[in-house]
């Protein structure tokens, strides 16, 4: 219902200028007539004059009305749009402090991790390697055959 109200008047203002136009050129006297009723008689020069900015008039109060109920419209939605973004910023701050709570999170573990690992490393059992073992098994089982 944005710019009902000036589009109302400017319909209505420009249907008294229509009419005083009408009615004036009816008349060839060079005066202004509206619903059959002289206003002022200025003459033919002034007269025309008079009738264009009165056209004129009307056609600025339809920009007016005009501009006015898109100004009403873009102010709607502008609103709702800024709620819109209102909303979104919610959810992305929502999301950022979730994923500040998760990072939080991950680095506790890795230092948790980090103090167990150093932990265990002072109980590591250290294996001897594979190959080492079987070479001095296959060296001691030469040195067995080469005695017997």
């Amino acid at each position: 219902m944005s710019g009902v109200v000036p589009i109302a008047l400017a319909t209505v203002w420009t249907a008294l200028v229509a009419e005083v136009v009408i009615e004036s050129a009816r008349v060839f006297a060079g005066s202004i007539v509206l619903f059959g009723r002289t206003l002022v008689s200025p003459g033919i020069r002034p007269g025309i004059l008079i009738l264009c900015a009165l056209a004129a008039s009307a056609a600025l109060a339809w920009s007016v009305a005009v501009s006015f109920a898109r100004g009403r419209r873009l102010e709607q939605r502008m609103a709702a749009e800024l709620d819109d973004l209102s909303r979104r910023r919610d959810e992305i701050v929502a999301e950022m402090e979730l994923a500040r709570r998760r990072t939080s999170e991950l680095r506790a573990l890795s230092d948790d991790y980090k103090r167990s690992l150093a932990e265990l490393q002072d109980r590591l059992i250290v294996l001897p390697e594979i190959e080492d073992e079987l070479a001095r098994r296959r060296a001691m089982r030469r040195s067995a055959e080469k005695s017997s």
